[in-house]
């Protein structure tokens, strides 16, 4: 009888070792990608209350679509990962400045704040159209958070 207590005790113990190291191992993990991502974090409120955590989206590649029309319209195809399953991209603030030849575009991701999200990669495309009409032939340059690609005019996009 006595050893049965002992064999429980140790089982107990183990048990009790093992859960904490897992729940431990757990939280740096979540921890570690809140890291990963910890650039420039805004939190902002939205209209139902809830809070946002507002980043950069983390782009891996962007392809630049020319349509076949006149005038020439121009789209940007923008795909990458999200850090969990919580996040989006901000479709409603996706913001495109162009000064000269350069077109800047600003992807943003959201997530709230208060959230508990799965920790696996989530792959996102989105298209962004760009304002090209009225512009001269030339060469010019799109950058979508820090990854860049070129598209060329040979005359100006402009109906006479």
């Amino acid at each position: 009888m006595l050893n049965t207590q002992k064999i429980l005790a140790l089982l107990f113990i183990c048990t009790l070792v093992t859960a904490t190291l897992l729940v431990s191992g757990c939280t740096e993990a979540v921890n570690d990608a809140e890291d990963m991502n910890n650039e420039e974090d805004d939190t902002i409120p939205d209209g139902d209350d809830t809070e946002y955590i507002v980043r950069d989206a983390i782009v891996d590649d962007i392809q630049i679509i020319i349509m076949e029309s006149f005038p020439l319209q121009v789209s940007v195809n923008a795909v990458g990962n999200l850090p969990d399953g919580c996040t989006v991209i901000d479709e409603e603030n996706i913001k495109v400045t162009r000064d000269g030849n350069t077109f800047d575009v600003a992807l943003k991701t959201k997530r709230p704040a208060d959230a508990i999200c799965t920790q696996a990669l989530v792959s996102f495309e989105v298209n962004i159209p760009l304002e090209v009409y009225g512009l001269e032939a030339g060469v010019y340059t799109v950058n979508v958070n820090g990854v860049t690609d070129t598209f060329e005019f040979t005359v100006d996009n402009v109906i006479d």
